[in-house]
């Protein structure tokens, strides 16, 4: 649940297709508009792996706690049903090093510092620890 947790507060800091470049930037923004459509397989699809395995490890769990009532879709947890973000104000690249990169988001008046990890299909967006 925490995990969930913490992918409604980066969405809060979201909001608005496939990425049009290949900077930590552009994919973060790529992630925020496919949120703010509510296309929960994009947005998905733009978390790190290491965030979808936890993520897919996680709803196992809460779909077995629940007798399958809720279904094992890692999407759909985490994306579906959640509130649609603040439109995005400002992303800028605080430091970028080899394939990770920390950006300052700022949207509905708040910012925060969000983790990219460049994997081998580009920039996603990395929940972490």
């Amino acid at each position: 649940m925490e995990l969930v947790l913490v992918i409604l507060a980066a969405l809060s800091l979201a909001a608005c297709d496939k990425a049009r470049g290949g900077s930590p930037a552009d994919a973060y923004m790529s992630f925020s508009r496919a949120a703010q459509r509510g296309d929960a397989k994009a947005a998905y699809a733009l978390l790190s792996s290491r965030t979808q395995q936890k993520l897919a490890a996680r709803t196992k769990e809460i779909s077995a706690a629940s007798g399958t009532a809720i279904k094992d879709d890692p999407a759909a947890l985490a994306f579906s049903g959640a509130p649609r973000p603040d439109p995005v104000n400002e992303v800028k690249v605080l430091n970028q090093a080899g394939d990770r990169a920390t950006l300052e988001v700022k949207a509905g008046g708040r910012a925060e510092q969000i983790t990219m990890l460049k994997e081998k299909s580009g920039w996603k967006v990395d929940l972490g620890d």
